[in-house]
């Protein structure tokens, strides 16, 4: 049905935990199915922390686009954590996920982008022009950017954001823990909606990679924000012909002009 891809561009604001957390709080049913699929190009981390095999995952995943994807195939490269939720993990080494993206994510972003009863959501690790993971992250419905809101994370990964927008790509913001901005002056100085503010959270955090958190983790902030993000999301795929993401967000349309760093007002 959709792909959303969440990416970061400098710190380590977290987007891996994100994904998971929206991931898990996804809505799903019995005729949408939902999916975490992890291309980071600099390496998976979800099989480390969720106790998992690299393989199935992207390496099979990647494998199977050299010679033809089939739908009926896909779940052959998910692995089941407890609590249901379907995870296509990446390798850990930089040089093996880097490679299978470079060969594969061509092939994969539009196939999965086009599954009619499944929302994919992927992480894609930092955003860079270069990156391997660009041909899948070009073919999401959704591109969201994890940041803190500071003024060293927001002004490099707006330029970023611009770019993808130029490219016909749909992007917005997910603020991330605290800083001096709040959503209102970073929609301001950079034209870029804010889709949704995550708390910080590092318990939350934690608690996402353990397998006998489920009853505690729904109790968390990070997962009660994160819920709120996810059904936010799901409503806008499922109505988003002819609305532009904007406008669902803020209910304007985002002023597509780049400020300086410095009009953005301080959070009150």
């Amino acid at each position: 049905m959709s792909l959303i891809t969440f990416v970061s561009h400098r710190g380590s604001p977290g987007v891996t935990s994100t994904a998971l957390a929206v991931g898990g709080a996804w809505p799903a049913s019995s005729n949408r199915r939902k999916l975490i699929v992890e291309v980071d190009p600099a390496g998976g981390v979800l099989a480390l922390r969720l106790g998992l095999a690299e393989d199935p995952g992207l390496v099979s995943l990647a494998a199977a686009a050299r010679h033809g994807l089939a739908r009926e195939d896909l779940w052959e490269h998910a692995q089941v954590v407890p609590g249901g939720l379907a995870v296509v993990p990446s390798p850990s080494s930089i040089a093996v996920a880097s490679q299978l993206l470079a060969t594969s994510s061509a092939a994969i972003g539009p196939w999965l982008a086009e599954l009619g009863d499944v929302d994919v959501i992927a992480d894609a690790g930092r955003l860079a022009p270069q990156s391997p993971a660009s041909p899948l992250i070009d073919a999401s419905d959704l591109v969201v950017m994890v940041a803190r809101p500071v003024v060293d994370q927001l002004h490099s990964a707006a330029a970023q954001l611009v770019a993808l927008r130029d490219r016909g790509v749909r992007a917005g913001w997910c603020l991330s823990g605290d800083g001096a901005y709040d959503s209102t002056a970073v929609e301001s100085a950079y034209g870029i909606p804010v889709l949704g503010t995550l708390p910080s959270d590092a318990r939350g955090a934690s608690l996402l990679f353990s397998a006998a958190a489920t009853r505690r983790l729904t109790r968390t902030p990070l997962v009660r924000a994160a819920s709120s993000l996810a059904n936010h999301l799901a409503t806008w795929l499922t109505d988003r012909e002819g609305e532009d993401v904007a406008h669902v967000a803020s209910g304007r349309p985002a002023d597509e002009a780049v400020v300086d760093s410095g009009s953005a007002g301080a959070r009150a």
